[in-house]
């Protein structure tokens, strides 16, 4: 690493990423793998959404949409809390490992924050 002119190290960068930030991320990646019907959000969200739509007149556009991912972020890490639903024929622990996997992945390469991912399989769509 080159050090800047004067000899001094530049000081370590100190940033947040929010709750939401981190709650878009991991739904875009969630809705993306294969055997991810949609996500689900569970009571509280559906009715923050219901007060949201109240009180924005701007609707918010589907790939920016939240529901089915809960967030905190505490630090350099994330807990996540992804709510999914998938079709017949999928395998549920695969599904979740892979939600579980790639959600994670989004979350460091996009925030550098380390995640703990849980995934919830809420229903099963049938034919």
């Amino acid at each position: 690493m080159r050090e800047p002119e004067g000899g001094s190290a530049a000081p370590p960068v100190r940033y947040h990423v929010g709750d939401l930030a981190v709650a878009r991320i991991a739904a875009r990646r969630a809705r993306t793998v294969p055997g991810v019907v949609t996500l689900r959000a569970d009571l509280s969200q559906t009715l923050l959404g219901l007060a949201g739509t109240w009180l924005s007149p701007d609707p918010v556009p589907a790939e920016l949409r939240a529901e089915g991912v809960a967030v905190a972020v505490r630090g350099d890490r994330a807990d996540v809390r992804v709510t999914v639903v998938t079709e017949l024929g999928h395998n549920c622990r695969d599904l979740a490992a892979t939600v579980q996997h790639e959600v994670g992945a989004a979350v460091r390469e996009t925030t550098g924050l380390d995640a703990d991912v849980r995934v919830t399989i809420a229903d099963i769509e049938l034919p």
